[in-house]
């Protein structure tokens, strides 16, 4: 098991996902819901980058490589939580996996944007 590079991220933006659950509609025209399971799926987790260094960006994607794209799950460094007493989405709990390929842009010369986005997978 990795653990996500120790860079802490620009921008960062959560989006807490929902109790996993089927919605049937019943005669009336009302939604009748029943509960699949405990734990939040689909959490997102979209961090952004700016101003990384070749080496810095190079750590990312070999990260990216080393999990062979979305297969492997991982844990996210303490770095990219930066500014939480209590990270909101528990390491106990959660891993995380990339749901497409790191944005790699260029900045300036030898300067490089990166654009992550990463969901949850419940341990």
């Amino acid at each position: 098991m990795t653990t996500f590079p120790s860079l802490a991220p620009r921008t960062r933006s959560l989006t807490l996902g929902d109790i996993p659950q089927q919605i049937y509609t019943g005669t009336s025209g009302g939604d009748v819901r029943f509960k699949q399971g405990s734990s939040y799926i689909a959490q997102q987790l979209t961090l952004g980058y700016q101003y990384l260094t070749e080496s810095e960006t190079q750590q990312i994607l070999d990260h990216y490589a080393g999990q062979q794209g979305s297969l492997i799950p991982f844990d996210v460094s303490a770095a990219v939580w930066g500014g939480y007493t209590t990270p909101p989405v528990s390491s106990g709990s959660y891993q995380w996996r990339y749901t497409g390929s790191p944005d790699v842009g260029i900045a300036s010369p030898r300067r490089y944007n990166l654009t992550i986005e990463l969901e949850t997978v419940p341990i």
